[in-house]
């Protein structure tokens, strides 16, 4: 039984249970009723308990409560965080309205911060919450995907819609030029790396991000990039909780582009023969008809995605429990290609007495996933004339991978065959585990010791059958076989105290720790070639026969660090916070092995000053300034060691004698040390209009210096041209605004809020050093030099299209030289931005920036009766985008197939086009080869993130059944983008930061539907 026939039988035997329930006589009386603040909003959540039993339930989104009762006279106990508790005695009245009073003490939200908590209204830093009941809203496979337009200062980049791909996420820009830009997550208070894939969105609890250096000092040289604080959710006090997620979506993914049917295809290649003086290929293109589907024979419309979790959570005052089990799975949109993962999260929480307690936590999952191609490019470019198999009479004596037919006029080879040799897969197997002690030996005083350890194994296989499709071009005439393993180990142990006292109007909060951890690694890989035969069992290392290949390695690395934070407060109106950091880190010789990382925040709540007293729209309104020092040590161990690197040589006359040899491959330094990054940050939070508007604006400035580079050893030294050496090279800075403004109010029964997002970030190179004043990707293609933006696209301006050969004769140096002289009309027109009278590299320049002027969200929410409807926007503004298809879709030169149209859109004609070439075999004018701003495209996008609209069944008709909360629910994902960009996806994530803004066939981000339920008893 397929788990989609699972989930559409247990939602049949939900409702008919429902039917059942409305037939049945209740034994006992029904009371329902609705919880409410005292502004008359609903409470949802709020627990009602029959006092004196264990029954009870909780209020729907609406507030609304329906509870049996024996008899009357019983008494319910309604409590909610944040309010103080009300015991209501049941007379005769059927329907309760409970309004409960807000507890001043606990009214502040509690927010994460570094090895601590705090009240929101006491933060002096720029922290940003979300609450884990956010994060559902969405069905992804990586947690941050919904934070996208939900935190100013945070930009998240899908990049990929693959399965399990790891959006590329940056707070605040970034601080470095070839290091990591990825924050460091910390997940219950454990650094976990850079990517969460693992975690499931219904394990959180909240997520904290931590975006200037007055927070994240406190994580000192892994904070430069932002941290990331994922509290996931613990035991609570009271009956135990029972909820089960589910949802089933489906990807929907349509052809991006019309190509040219084969009739087409043969009428633009005659064409594009003849406009280069080449006798027609196809003597009648009208014969060849439609020609080969491509993309039906490998690419799906539709590709499931389903997830499901139980949850389970209650407890005594001495011992609460939560229990989390979670699947989630996505097909790629190819006929192969899949992500799987199963996690389980079960903690345990113990107060012994009262003065030590206890507790531990346990996460094993495991991740599997079938190798997802990239090659849409070749359903998309192979030419349509080519069918997917040769003929039945001319397969006899070969295998099942020989065949396919080899492409007529291209060299991209069939996709079809590739993917029927697609064999790749790989898992992974992973446990953390973490355990506290709390001891508070006197009076506000709190000693904490935490341990943790995480152990990771990779393995992923790989098969390449032997075939011939084509003996000089498409072959692979061995078959082989490879197997990699690698293996990850980290523990730390945390260990903090303290101090938390109140002296009248004076708060102080103090905190002294210590940190030890290490990493450890190892990886073993292996292949063979010559097994007997392609069959499944023989795909094994010791099937094969011949060329045996391995090559493994081993590594360690370890940090100590002694922190320390002191809070003040006078009277809830001046604060104070400073901290101070020592990191030492293995990665570095002895004179920059230790470095320091303070920070200092104060802030001032106006608010509560006597001359604000009068301003009754203003019931929030905070100052705050902050300063900090935060670094990067994100590059390889062992830098300050020379590498050598394996190759192949032949030695010896003739045909010689293969040879493995080492050579030096990087050169160590053993002065270098620590990225830096200092930063200054202002802001103001504010709360007016009776709560119902709130928000916050903040300024902030980060410069960074002795930024980490890899730069080329010199030649003169007799290293290999490719050496490499680890320098700290030059100095950044960035700066810009966050900005969020949430409304939020109720009109009778109709509940809505409306947030909006804005950010901005300005980069510039300060300073690189006198020996490398410039740095390119390994294209050529990006450009860093000092005063303006790094990695900004470098290449030929264009002016439109040559329209006749007027117009090319006028396009001459000062001496009346021609500029392009093989050019002819149709051609692109590149521009001499240097004046010097000639046409050559000399005239690259900055042709776009890869960095938005600003990004943002809206997010919306409202509730109506038992309906309730969320919608997430996102826009990118400003940024332009490497498209590399104008170079697939409108250039012949390759016999590729190209865009169905094409003839009409490229120039055919004086006036007919200024901005597509013309068609042509050859290209003497260099108008696909030259890199310029032919490619480059506005990349600024709208995107209607998540839209979803839910129902909740009546409290009545869910309690008959034995539950307290039963939602339906219809979500779109990524279902409306509105962007001027021709490609395939706007969201590009790019790899690093001089690699940043290149698009191309990427697998693109999905619209999808998805359908789910929610249960809670």
């Amino acid at each position: 039984m397929t788990i989609l026939k699972k989930y559409i039988l247990k939602l049949f035997l939900l409702l008919f249970g429902v039917l059942i329930a409305f037939g049945a006589s209740a034994q006992v009386r029904n009371v329902t009723g609705k919880v409410t603040s005292a502004d008359g909003n609903p409470i949802p959540g709020a627990t009602i308990m029959v006092k004196g039993t264990a029954s009870g339930t909780t209020s729907d989104v609406n507030g609304r409560f329906a509870i049996s009762v024996k008899n009357q006279g019983a008494v319910l106990i309604i409590s909610f965080v944040g309010f103080e508790k009300s015991e209501v005695t049941i007379g005769a009245q059927k329907e309760l309205f409970i309004t409960l009073k807000e507890n001043v003490r606990e009214l502040d939200q509690v927010v994460v911060i570094g090895y601590g908590t705090t009240k929101k209204s006491d933060l002096t830093s720029s922290i940003s919450s979300v609450k884990g009941t956010e994060i559902k809203k969405m069905t992804v496979g990586n947690v941050t995907t919904s934070l996208q337009g939900k935190v100013p200062g945070l930009q998240v980049f899908a990049g990929s819609g693959a399965p399990g791909a790891t959006p590329k996420v940056l707070v605040r820009g970034f601080t470095s030029i070839n290091l990591s830009t990825d924050p460091l997550y910390v997940v219950d208070g454990i650094p976990m790396g850079t990517n969460i894939n693992f975690l499931n969105p219904s394990e959180v609890e909240s997520i904290e991000v931590l975006k200037d250096a007055s927070a994240c000092a406190i994580y000192g040289s892994r904070g430069s990039n932002g941290v990331i604080l994922i509290t996931t959710i613990r035991g609570k006090e009271g009956k135990t909780q029972y909820s089960v997620d589910i949802s089933y979506g489906t990807q929907i993914f349509n052809e991006p582009y019309k190509m040219a049917n084969a009739t087409e295809y043969a009428k633009i290649m005659n064409l594009s023969r003849a406009n280069s003086g080449l006798p027609v290929l196809f003597a009648d293109p009208n014969s060849l008809g439609a020609g080969t589907d491509w993309w039906g024979s490998g690419i799906r419309k539709f590709s499931p995605q389903r997830n499901a979790s139980f949850q389970m959570s209650g407890g005594t005052e001495k011992n609460k429990f939560a229990l989390n089990v979670s699947y989630y799975d996505q097909e790629s949109f190819y006929t192969q290609g899949d992500w799987k993962k199963f996690t389980a999260r079960f903690s345990n929480d113990f107060k012994l007495n009262n003065w030590l307690s206890a507790g531990y936590m346990l996460n094993p999952r495991r991740e599997s996933w079938n190798n997802t191609p990239n090659w849409f490019q070749d359903y998309m470019v192979i030419d349509p004339i080519t069918p997917i198999y040769i003929p039945q009479d001319q397969r006899a004596g070969k295998n099942e991978y020989s065949i396919f037919s080899r492409s007529y006029y291209t060299y991209t080879w069939n996709p079809a065959a590739r993917m029927a040799r697609q064999f790749g897969k790989g898992g992974a197997y992973s446990a953390t585990t973490n355990a506290y002690l709390d001891i508070k030996p006197i009076k506000d005083l709190v000693i904490k010791s935490q341990i943790s350890y995480d152990i990771s194994y990779n393995l992923s296989n790989d098969f390449q059958p032997d075939f011939i499709i084509d003996g000089a071009h498409e072959k692979n005439e061995i078959n082989s076989v490879s197997r990699n393993e690698s293996l990850g180990q980290y523990w730390a142990w945390q260990n903090t105290a303290t101090y938390d006292k109140i002296f009248g109007n004076h708060n102080l909060k103090a905190m002294i720790g210590t940190t030890t951890e290490q990493w450890t690694g190892s990886s073993l890989w292996g292949s063979k070639q010559g097994i007997p035969n392609n069959t499944d069992n023989l795909r094994e290392l010791d099937a094969a026969t011949l060329n045996p290949q391995t090559s493994g390695s081993s590594w360690t690395t370890a940090m100590e660090s002694y922190l320390g934070r002191l809070s003040y407060n006078f009277s809830s109106k001046y604060f104070l916070t400073a901290t101070y950091r020592v990191d030492g880190s293995s990665k570095f010789m002895k004179n920059n092995k230790w470095a320091s990382f303070p920070s200092a925040s104060v802030a001032w709540r106006i608010s509560k000053e006597k001359f604000m007293e009068g301003i009754t729209f203003v019931n929030d309104l905070k100052l705050r300034g902050g300063w900090g020092r935060i670094g990067n040590q994100d590059l390889p161990s062992y830098v300050y060691n020379s590498g050598l690197g394996r190759e192949y040589y032949v030695f010896g006359p003739g045909m010689g004698s293969l040879g493995n040899t080492t050579y030096p491959s990087s050169i160590k330094n053993e002065d270098i040390k620590w990225e830096t990054v200092e930063d200054i940050n202002f802001g103001t939070d504010f709360s007016l209009l009776n709560s119902t508007l709130s928000g916050s604006v903040e300024y902030y400035q980060k410069s960074t210096k002795d930024m980490l580079f890899q730069l080329p050893y010199p030649n003169y030294s007799g290293y290999p041209n490719d050496a490499q050496i680890w320098s700290n090279i030059g100095s950044m800075q960035s700066k810009g605004w966050d900005i969020a403004v949430n409304y939020r109010n109720t009109i009778q029964k109709f509940n809505y809020n409306i947030g909006v997002t804005l950010m901005t970030v300005g980069v510039k190179v300060k300073s690189l050093p006198a020996s490398t004043p410039v740095i390119y990707n390994g294209s050529q293609t990006t450009k860093t030099v000092e005063g303006d933006v790094p990695g900004y696209f470098y290449g030929y301006k264009t002016d439109g299209i040559f329209q006749n050969q007027i117009e090319i004769n006028s396009h001459t140096s000062q001496h009346g030289e021609l500029l392009q002289p093989n050019a002819r009309p149709g051609d692109v027109r590149f521009v001499d931005v240097n004046k010097d009278g000639f046409l050559d590299g000399n005239d690259r320049t900055k042709i776009g920036s890869p960095w938005p002027d600003f990004t943002g969200g809206f997010n919306l929410g409202a509730s109506y009766g038992n309906f309730d409807l969320t919608a997430n926007f996102y826009f990118s503004v400003g940024n332009k985008i490497s498209n590399s298809l104008n170079n697939d879709l409108y250039n012949t030169q390759n016999y590729n197939n190209v865009l169905s149209g094409l003839m009409d859109v490229a120039w055919h004609g004086e006036g007919t086009s200024n901005k597509y070439p013309i068609i042509s075999h050859t290209d003497d004018n260099q108008n696909f080869s030259k890199y310029s701003d032919l490619f480059i495209e506005d990349g600024s996008y709208l995107r209607l993130k998540n839209l979803q609209i839910g129902y909740n069944l009546p409290s009545k008709m869910v309690e008959k059944i034995g539950f307290t909360k039963c939602r339906f629910y219809v979500s779109g994902q990524n279902v409306w983008t509105l962007t001027k960009y021709k490609g395939i996806e706007p969201e590009v994530g790019g790899g690093g930061v001089l690699d940043f803004g290149f698009a191309g066939w990427n697998y693109p981000v999905q619209k999808t539907i998805i359908f789910g339920l929610n249960l809670s008893f």
